[in-house]
């Protein structure tokens, strides 16, 4: 457990924050390449991506004592936030933790989230009780409620090895500032701050524990909480790397911050007269070939002043590095630059081709591309093809860039028969859209299927989002009050706050908001979209109404960016065309309040717009790229070979980006997964019908 420690007149002083219902929030990056994908390949760990953490606080409780404390899961999110670039904190505290929302947290959200090349960390803070002793003893965590000497209504070690069971990231760590023993796990094979540099990117996963279960922590009014966590954010900011047996390379390992906490915690009790041992402790949850380690911000953040340049990007690249991802060669994602991994990509094609293995995209080796990839193209439908038709979107995207020099820019392509239909007077206005083949964009590096494409047949689809008008019609006519499922009133839905996070503050479909009938609907999850569709059906008769499939909607947003290359000259490179990304839709501009927005374009909405605040593509559509993320059809699956499934989803798909976003998530190939029930302020949908 952890003990408070009075120094002078300390105990006069009150947290400066207090804990009356807690937190239940996430800070969440945009769909970027991340702050620490961005350190850790500076840090020469290029293969790791993104970083998540859980951070659980509770101070105050009904049977135990109160510690003072509650400041500790703030400043731990905010290290991990504003210095070690995690991409998605989420904070509970207080009333809000319990075992049914943390179950919740890391079965149904981090479980969805968390890939095989990412990082987790949790980190929790409170009271830490043991039942039993020696070998068979058990630690737990009591939550607010929890009843002395009830482990019932506590969290069990074993709940978290449970949980964590389920998280199936390359790197997990637990930081644990409580005590107890009866630990999962088992203790490391070997010494962890020993480990070369070359181990460290390695799998593994570690707990740290503030103490044994027969100690008790000390949190200091002057350190501002605990003594653990103090030493902690001390390590993780480089003074653990400063006695190390590796030497200082500015990277803190899970070895070298235990070593470095126990020289702190107990050079720490002894300033402040705390004469009791405490020891933190550290096991292994499986067999660990690596160690969770720290890049020291501070090292291996670029110099503002002197940024460091982006790689050169050769003309062509991208579209060769799709051909060879469609041929099933691994380039390591479409990124514009001939980097050593699409090389070796070039090599292998090369040795197959029985060409010079020159690892160059040379005259030779593109026209093979393109003889390679026509191989694999079939003719659709009856009738006569030309040559041209009959290629895949990446030979034609190779040939295009080759004969761009010498010959004029293509025309924009026709919009289609103009066939809009309203079914009824409250449902939203749809057109007839037609179909095509359309090819997936970037997938994950290790997906065995060499290509995959998608034939869609022509439907109808909305013109703009549901508009709140819309939805509202939909609620009266039903009587239903959509607040987490209930009736009763209260925010449901995350909207942005100050400093760039996402609270829970906004009520479901903007209840109680000034946006008018003619801004679209957001603040809904999936589920409360589909039963907005479900209504449309009972309202009409004909073909059924549906959300957008993802197929579908992809090659929509390709056909408007094709659309907008050909009619404006616009560039792909969406960083370097902005102007124009801001006048195809509503992005993270100069006029928003996010730190990641462009400066170097206004679209004139700081925030949501009204439907149809921009022109239409050419398929008589609005805000498909911008203004709100849009639910589709698909639940969500990280690798697109696998199958689709379109019902009893745990997480949904979102495509389209918002105007919260950055200009480079016009992309039609962005996609985003978020669980089903979620419901967020830039999160909306539009629907979808057959033909017949």
């Amino acid at each position: 457990m952890i003990w408070r420690l009075a120094v002078g007149l300390a105990l006069l002083a009150a947290p400066l924050w207090a804990e009356t219902d807690g937190l239940d929030e996430a800070t969440i990056r945009p769909d970027d390449r991340s702050v620490t994908e961005r350190l850790l390949a500076r840090a020469g760990f290029g293969e790791l991506q993104k970083s998540y953490a859980l951070i659980v606080g509770v101070s105050d409780f009904d049977e135990f004592t109160d510690l003072p404390t509650a400041k500790d899961p703030l400043r731990m999110r905010d290290y991990l936030v504003d210095e070690a670039g995690f991409d998605h904190v989420h904070i509970l505290t207080g009333d809000k933790v319990t075992k049914d929302r943390l179950e919740e947290l890391m079965l149904d959200d981090f479980r969805q989230l968390v890939g095989r090349n990412d990082r987790f960390l949790f980190y929790w803070s409170g009271h830490g009780e043991t039942l039993g002793q020696g070998p068979g003893a058990r630690g737990f965590l009591p939550l607010k409620t929890s009843r002395k000497g009830r482990f019932s209504t506590m969290v069990s070690m074993d709940d978290i090895a449970d949980w964590d069971s389920y998280i199936i990231a390359h790197q997990v760590l637990y930081l644990m500032d409580s005590c107890f023993s009866g630990l999962v796990g088992s203790a490391p094979q070997s010494d962890l701050a020993d480990i070369t540099r070359a181990q460290l990117g390695g799998p593994a996963r570690h707990v740290i524990t503030a103490g044994r279960a027969d100690e008790q922590t000390i949190a200091v009014d002057q350190l501002g909480g605990s003594v653990f966590t103090h030493a902690l954010l001390n390590g993780l900011r480089g003074a653990a790397d400063a006695t190390n047996a590796l030497g200082k390379d500015n990277l803190v390992s899970v070895g070298e911050l235990k070593s470095y906490l126990g020289q702190e915690v107990t050079r720490l009790r002894t300033r402040f007269g705390w004469q009791r041992s405490i020891t933190p402790q550290i096991r292994d949850l499986t067999g660990s070939d690596g160690a969770f380690f720290f890049p020291v911000p501070a090292a291996f953040a670029p110099e503002e002043d002197n940024p460091e340049p982006d790689p050169p990007v050769s003309d062509g690249v991208a579209e060769m590095q799709q051909a060879l991802i469609d041929l099933g060669y691994d380039t390591g994602g479409v990124t514009g630059v001939l980097n050593l991994r699409t090389q070796v990509a070039l090599v292998l094609f090369q040795r197959d081709q029985g060409l010079e293995e020159t690892g160059q995209a040379d005259d030779v080796t593109r026209r093979a591309i393109i003889a390679a990839l026509a191989g694999l193209a079939q003719p659709q439908g009856d009738g006569d093809v030309s040559e041209e038709d009959s290629l895949p979107e990446t030979v034609m995207a190779i040939e295009r860039t080759e004969r761009a020099a010498i010959e004029p820019a293509t025309p924009a392509p026709l919009p289609p028969q103009d066939i809009r239909v309203r079914p009824c007077e409250t449902c939203p206005e749809l057109i007839r859209v037609p179909g095509g083949t359309m090819a997936y964009g970037p997938r994950p590096v290790d997906d065995p299927i060499p290509s995959i494409t998608e034939q869609v047949a022509p439907f109808f689809i909305s013109t703009t989002e549901v508009t709140i008008g819309q939805f509202r019609a939909y609620a009266e006519d039903t009587g239903v009050a959509f607040v987490d499922g209930k009736t009763s009133e209260g925010p449901s839905c995350f909207d942005w706050q100050e400093g760039d996070k996402l609270r829970k503050t906004a009520q479901a479909f903007n209840q109680g908001s000034d946006l008018s009938s003619d801004h679209p609907v957001s603040c809904v999850s999936r589920r409360d979209a589909m039963g907005y569709v479900d209504w449309l059906n009972e309202q009409t008769d004909g073909p059924r109404y549906r959300l957008p499939t993802e197929a579908e909607f992809e090659l929509l947003l390709e056909r408007q960016l094709k659309y907008r290359i050909a009619e404006e000259g616009f560039n792909r490179d969406l960083n370097n065309d902005a102007d124009v990304v801001c006048a195809l839709g509503n992005f993270g501009d100069a006029t928003s309040q996010f730190s990641w927005r462009n400066q170097s374009c206004n679209d004139g909405n700081p925030g949501v717009a009204l439907v149809a605040s921009y022109p239409a593509d050419a398929n008589g559509l609005h805000d498909l790229a911008g203004n709100l993320w849009e639910w589709v059809a698909d639940c969500w699956r990280g690798n697109l070979s696998l199958p689709r499934a379109l019902e009893g989803c745990e997480s949904g798909t979102l495509k389209g980006g918002s105007f919260d976003d950055p200009i480079k998530n016009a992309a039609p190939e962005t996609r985003q997964p978020v669980p089903a029930d979620r419901r967020q302020t830039n999160i909306g949908f539009r629907v979808a019908r057959d033909l017949e």
